[in-house]
């Protein structure tokens, strides 16, 4: 056999994946991120190796003390100490999407408002915790070009449509993406999580920004303004985003978006919009 190094088989190495979040494949990027072996974690937290690879294997879900030993030693922030501790409590349960999504059509003050705010230029739309569409007004419909038949928003943000709205659009990809880490590890063994990864792990842009880092997010600070091309003139705009809950649902969100100013990023050539972007307008 040749010992030749080109005729040798090239290294293939694994792509890589999108994954619902657990528990331990979280220990697991924390400890790696932090570039410690077993025995150096085990220096930080006291968490013999076997134990803590079983924890990292999801074949041994920690106890209490334990977690919080890692928590400490770990020293992770607020936002990533409180998703660790949500992947060790039980999933919680998410209704179907369909059966939401009845609820919300069936319930005439809900779409009433929708019209309201639709009168007064607000975009607002009833999403589920993980972002599938329920219902929304045709102000918000206008906003989205693209959106079309998606049923899940952030598969539109990811798409080639919405990049071409959005003046900022890696910081939206990279607050969806950390968002969608701690939601999805909440509601991690519904039917909607895996449905969402299905979408979502297919996307090259999408496996890009969720493997690039670790860090998690919960809500939306209400002065971190949403800035957006205006699709029916080509004019930036910025939008204030409130998120609420329907009073009669945990599980249905109430989105609305208030055009403000535009305030973004200085923008070095005048605004256009694509060839495509019109395409979908139409």
């Amino acid at each position: 056999m040749s010992q030749n190094p080109a005729h040798r088989a090239p290294i293939r190495r694994p792509q890589p994946q999108a994954k619902i979040p657990t528990l331990g494949r979280t220990c697991r990027l924390l400890r790696r991120e932090r570039k410690l072996t077993f025995a150096k974690a085990y220096a930080l937290h006291g968490v013999s190796r076997s134990y803590l690879s079983d924890v990292e294997k999801d074949t041994r879900p920690p106890s209490l003390d334990i977690l919080e030993r890692m928590i400490e030693g770990y020293d992770p922030d607020p936002l990533m100490a409180r998703h660790l501790r949500e992947l060790r409590a039980p999933a919680e349960d998410l209704p179907p999407t369909d059966y939401l999504r009845q609820c919300v059509r069936e319930n005439t003050a809900a779409i009433d408002h929708l019209r309201d705010l639709d009168d007064r230029g607000v975009l607002a739309a009833y999403l589920d915790p993980l972002w599938n569409m329920l219902a929304c007004n045709s102000t918000f419909r206008t906003a989205t070009p693209g959106l079309g038949d998606t049923v899940l928003l952030p598969a539109w943000l990811f798409s080639p449509s919405a990049r071409d709205f959005f003046l900022d659009w890696s910081s939206e990809a990279t607050h969806t993406v950390a968002s969608h880490k701690a939601i999805l590890g909440r509601y991690r063994d519904s039917e909607q999580a895996r449905h969402f990864m299905q979408i979502l792990g297919q996307n090259p842009e999408f496996v890009r920004y969720w493997t690039a880092s670790i860090r998690v997010a919960y809500g939306r600070n209400a002065s971190d303004l949403l800035h957006l091309l205006d699709p029916t003139t080509g004019e930036p705009a910025s939008y204030s985003l409130s998120i609420s809950n329907l009073t009669q649902s945990e599980h249905v969100l109430l989105v609305t978006a208030i055009r403000k100013p535009y305030s973004g990023p200085a923008l070095r050539h005048p605004p256009t919009i694509s060839r495509h972007a019109r395409a979908t307008r139409r």
